[in-house]
């Protein structure tokens, strides 16, 4: 079957009834280049310390109350009357309180609606039987119901949809039969047919397809021999497919696999020779994979459906000279894992997780492929990682500020799975330092400029946070900012300035620290204490001001008038820092109204006290 068909069926199966062995399935997204479903194929089981001797038409199917393939009876020599069971790994010879005669050929089922096995009829050393049994996981009853006229060959399929054991055909006392039975659970009925059945046969296939809601019945053997044609039974009639089917052949077992949501069926006798191709039915039509291994040619062969395992298990038949003994499991392709998460913000890399898929194909997952797809870059993607059981992986060597999405499968023995793929994410490091420009002085607050980092790590930068040294005092900007103030500062104290860039994925280094620079105000007002006159000389003497605004003064600035308020709006001198008197001359008996101003780098300070003095 092609893998395109078995991806359909996995996705048709999420709309089947809850049935025996109907598995839950999730959503998949398998983006372009994601690896395709692996081929389905057999695997030889180790063979186990004991078990079944060799022997081919016995009965087997998995009894999902107790979690164990049940297998009863066969042929090898003599009609066998042993009951078996398979726990996935070894078999076990069970020794019951009471059981059903030494049979070959019988009809076995598990009741889904009674939580039993259900045994039917059987070629026995006397001839066939028409006893119905049932198997409780301890021991067999008989059950003390009429129906079924003594068969073997026949076959029973459980119906999920209607909670029905259906059982068609097999051969009487007089030859090949073409009649249908249902059983309730407690009884058997033999509903009216009107629609054309199935001719003669038996040791048909048949199993019921939890997809479609069928039971599907391929070939058997006839009046005329072996035949190839298919049916299928909705519950109240049966249709012929007309579709192209196998070659003709009887005694090939046949069973759902729910793992690819295909019927699987399994060699099979012509009437001449021996069979041991595998087929499917998809519900549409047939067609027959090339497994890479394959059981040897058989028919009579026991084949059950394991919903622990998730894979079908397949035991003995005959080869057309011997009866056989080995044990085979059928395998397809792991699921595809689910919930994938990527998370990022890491330096070039990111970390995946998952859990594993509901369905493992019937193989042990033997580890995940994790692969990367860069949907922002053409070409950077392809990085992988590989894990042999862990659920997580670390991807690296990723590009930092490309957008990532990462494609998991899981791998068994058949090869990889579908995909599924992750989240997106962006992987990246924290930004390089930014660069302090400038540093503006202002009254008890400092403005820094500065210029953004040359590398933001892939991811833009968030925010800037830039720390005063001494006291600590910051300020916090967002990225659109290129320079901050920050207040509350020591007028004349003073400050470095250091800063640092955030983003998504961290802090930046430190930057390097500015210059120092000092906030600062005007000076306060000088106190001028004295005005001497000698003749036409007039000397003033001040004290400074009580307040330099943080910064040393550079001087003072003389004004004079002729009048209060009359002094002239640009200073008549100015005096260095260092003095703190000053004399001028001046016109006999003219009076001068006098004040001064204390000036530092951040202005001129306010007005003195004013005196007045009159020349000589």
């Amino acid at each position: 079957m092609s893998n395109s068909l078995l991806s359909l069926r996995r996705v048709a199966v999420a709309f089947s009834l809850v049935a025996i062995g109907a598995l839950s399935l999730v959503d998949t997204s398998s983006p372009a280049g994601a690896t395709s479903p692996a081929s389905p194929n057999w695997i030889q089981l180790g063979a186990p310390l004991s078990g079944p001797s060799p022997r081919y038409d016995a009965s087997m199917v998995f009894d999902a109350a107790t979690g164990s393939t049940v297998l009863f009876g066969g042929f090898n020599g003599s009609e066998l009357s042993e009951t078996w069971t398979w726990n996935g790994t070894v078999w076990t010879k069970l020794a019951p309180a009471t059981s059903p005669p030494a049979l070959r050929g019988a009809s076995l089922v598990y009741d889904e609606f009674t939580k039993n096995v259900v045994l039917f009829g059987g070629l026995g050393s006397s001839g066939p039987v028409s006893d119905t049994w049932t198997w409780d996981g301890t021991t067999w009853t008989k059950q003390l119901a009429s129906g079924p006229a003594a068969r073997s060959g026949a076959t029973m399929a459980y119906d999920a949809f209607t909670h029905n054991v259906v059982l068609f055909g097999g051969k009487g006392i007089s030859g090949p039969l073409s009649d249908t039975w249902v059983w309730s659970g407690t009884s058997w009925t033999s509903p009216t047919v009107t629609t054309p059945t199935p001719s003669p046969r038996y040791e048909q296939s048949m199993a019921y397809d939890n997809v479609t809601r069928n039971v599907v019945l391929f070939g058997g053997d006839g009046s005329s021999g072996a035949l190839g044609d298919t049916w299928t039974w909705d519950g109240a009639a049966w249709t012929k497919q007309s579709v192209a089917n196998p070659p003709a052949r009887y005694g090939a077992p046949m069973v759902f696999d729910a793992a690819s949501s295909d019927i699987v069926l399994l060699g099979g006798f012509d009437g001449t020779s021996t069979n041991s191709a595998t087929w499917v039915w998809n519900g549409t039509y047939w067609n027959s994979p090339s497994p890479a291994s394959t059981p040897s040619a058989r028919y009579l062969s026991s084949l059950a459906y394991d919903t622990v395992t998730n894979n079908a298990i397949l035991f003995g038949g005959f080869d057309g000279t011997s009866s056989l003994s080995d044990t085979w499991s059928f395998v397809v392709a792991p699921g595809a894992p689910r919930t994938v998460k990527a998370t990022s913000n890491a330096n070039t890399q990111s970390v995946v997780t998952w859990s594993a898929p509901t369905t493992n194909g019937g193989s042990p997952i033997l580890g995940y492929s994790v692969v990367a797809s860069d949907t922002t870059t053409a070409g950077n993607g392809g990085q992988t990682c590989t894990t042999t059981g862990a659920i997580t992986c670390t991807v690296t060597g990723l590009t930092n500020g490309d957008h990532y999405v990462f494609i998991v499968s899981a791998i068994t023995g058949v090869g990889a799975g579908p995909t599924t793929s992750s989240n997106a994410v962006l992987p990246a490091t924290m930004p390089g330092a930014p660069v302090i420009t400038k540093v503006v002085a202002g009254v008890g607050q400092l403005t820094v400029y500065w210029n953004a980092p040359t590398s933001t790590g892939g991811t833009p930068v968030a925010s800037y946070r830039v720390t005063a040294k001494p006291g600590g005092a910051f300020c916090h900007v967002p990225r659109s900012m290129t320079s901050c103030r920050i207040t509350g500062l020591h007028n004349g104290t003073g400050y470095r300035f250091s800063m640092t860039a955030t983003n998504a994925a961290g802090t930046s280094p430190t930057s390097a620290f500015s210059a120092s620079v000092r906030p600062r105000t005007i000076p306060g007002a000088p106190l001028i204490i004295s005005a001497s006159v000698a003749r036409r000389n007039i000397t003033i003497r001040w004290r400074p001001p009580v307040s330099n605004g943080g910064v040393r003064l550079t001087g003072y600035n003389v004004y004079l008038g002729p009048v209060p308020g009359g002094e002239g709006t640009r200073p008549f001198r100015f005096v260095t820092f260092s003095h703190f008197s000053f004399t001028f001359r001046t016109s006999k008996g003219r009076s001068v109204f006098i004040y001064l101003r204390a000036v530092n780098v951040a202005g001129v300070g306010p007005h003195s006290n004013q005196v007045v003095a009159t020349a000589r």
